[in-house]
């Protein structure tokens, strides 16, 4: 009877799950409902999806997104403690975590706007028929005036050609074909097909790992549910190509498809290749240190085979690769805009302290590597090198990279599951405080590089704070691990 009780206790928790969901998404669904379009939409700084002409709105706008986010990462975080209670089947989970993805589908973006220009260069190639690598937005602009979809892309990607690889071009090229010239069309369809990558990324983390707390982990969690369904971040997308790479490798034994859909992560996002090191050293692990070398360039030329079919479609000269170095030479929210604004923009300093830091991660990335690639069967164990390549990826991440974006951080999640309770600790907590630290633009309406510093020491001002509260993942024993392979 008591049981009983306790079980009937937990319910009242997915309840205010949905309602906190429900209000969280409300401000968008007033919007959408008493405007025909959202193409007039331009009030991106803001929660409440209105212009801000008061001080109390201002007020408002804070504290409503502040206090809404933070009970998402509350009644996250006492679903995760009692999901055992409160979800006896996977079928229960999955229907849960659709019902919740429903709701953050329907938001519109409000922290970033890089999805419409996911649709603007996807639209240059689909219904303009130019190569999104050598033309921008703003030349077919320039040239045919701004259409429903081209004029919604935000200045700072106006005049820039693709950042991203091929394979993402290809997608969003197909994705905007469906559009028929209407933006708000075109938003629903990269929302539904973002909502469709991100249950098959739930059911791959069930596939791989066989435990509902680690679905419920990623499939709830509220940093991923906004980046990835409210601002619709492409980053999904390499997260579910990732997941279906170590999935057909891991569990399937299909090495060579494996390798395919890293290439195809790496066609999306070029960060993907830090990992298929780490992969193939663990599938040959039983194979003499002769037969590696040799397997290892075999699936080193079909990965890089993919890549250059990709890349064959939009390629005219080497300036297809620009993106890589294009995001280089921006400074956002990292420790080197703190540094730009030390050496007051020298350009020639900055170029000197990047060289620096990209060698040394490249020495020790490649030390690490070469230790697990050359070491003996018994001592290559998966659990140990995706510790070594999570850190390897946080370095990148957080010292590397001069243009940090608060959902890179989902880069963290494919390998989070044979990760130390800490290291799983410290990425949700992570996650969580980059959306927090959004409220610094909802309380000034500013998102420049001048908040960038101030953005970088809010997140991790809070999730230093979440880690040593104890808010976050107080992990059952039986779950604080993922499976060994």
């Amino acid at each position: 009877m008591d049981k009983m009780k306790q079980i009937k206790k937990e319910k009242w928790i997915p309840i205010a799950y949905v309602i906190a969901s429900i209000i969280f998404a409300v401000p968008s669904a007033i919007y959408v409902f008493t405007h025909d379009t959202i193409y007039y939409f331009s009030d991106a700084n803001t929660f409440l999806y209105q212009p801000i002409q008061s001080n109390y709105q201002l007020i408002g706008n804070f504290f409503s997104f502040l206090g809404i986010f933070l009970l998402f990462s509350l009644l996250y975080y006492l679903l995760l403690k009692n999901y055992q209670k409160i979800f006896k089947t996977p079928k229960r989970v999955m229907f849960f975590i659709a019902t919740i993805g429903i709701i953050f589908v329907s938001m519109l973006p409000t922290t970033s706007w890089d999805v419409y220009s996911y649709i603007g260069n996807g639209w240059v190639d689909s219904h303009y028929g130019e190569n999104p690598y050598y033309t921008s937005v703003q030349e077919i602009a320039d040239v045919y005036g701004n259409d429903e979809v081209t004029g919604k892309v935000a200045r700072c990607w106006r005049e820039e050609p693709v950042i991203y690889g091929p394979a993402w071009s290809l997608i969003c090229k197909g994705l905007t074909s469906l559009s028929f010239g209407s933006i708000d069309i075109a938003l629903f369809v990269f929302k539904i097909a973002t909502f469709l990558v991100f249950l098959g990324s739930c059911y791959l983390v069930w596939k791989l790992t066989k435990k509902q707390f680690w679905v419920l982990f990623f499939g709830l969690n509220p940093f991923i549910l906004f980046d990835a369904l409210t601002n619709v971040h492409n980053d999904i997308f390499l997260v579910f190509f990732v997941l279906l790479a170590l999935y057909l490798g891991l569990r399937k034994q299909k090495i060579a498809l494996a390798v395919g859909c890293f290439a195809v992560a790496t066609a999306i996002k070029y960060v993907s290749v830090l990992l298929l090191p780490f992969f193939i050293i663990y599938v040959l692990r039983k194979e003499p240190v002769t037969k590696r070398i040799g397997k290892t360039i075999l699936y080193a030329l079909e990965f890089i085979a993919i890549i250059a079919v990709f890349y064959s479609i939009y390629i005219q000269d080497l300036s297809v690769f620009a993106g890589v170095f294009i995001q280089q030479n921006k400074y956002t929210r990292s420790l080197f805009l703190g540094l730009w604004f030390l050496v007051n923009g020298n350009e020639a300093i900055l170029d000197i302290i990047k060289m620096v830091v990209t060698g040394l991660f490249m020495v020790a990335y490649i030390l690490v590597v070469a230790k697990f690639f050359f070491a003996k069967e018994e001592d290559i164990s998966w659990r140990k090198m995706m510790q070594s390549y999570q850190i390897l990826l946080f370095i990148f991440l957080f010292f590397v990279m001069t243009n940090f974006n608060s959902w890179y951080i989902m880069w963290l999640f494919p390998s989070i599951f044979w990760q130390r309770k800490n290291m799983v600790k410290m990425t949700a907590c992570l996650g969580i405080g980059s959306i927090l630290a959004y409220s610094l633009t909802y309380a000034t309406l500013v998102d420049d590089e001048t908040m960038g510093i101030p953005y970088l020491i809010c997140m991790v001002g809070a999730a230093i704070l979440l880690c040593n509260l104890g808010t976050f993942l107080n992990l059952h024993k039986k779950e604080k691990r993922g499976n060994e392979l």
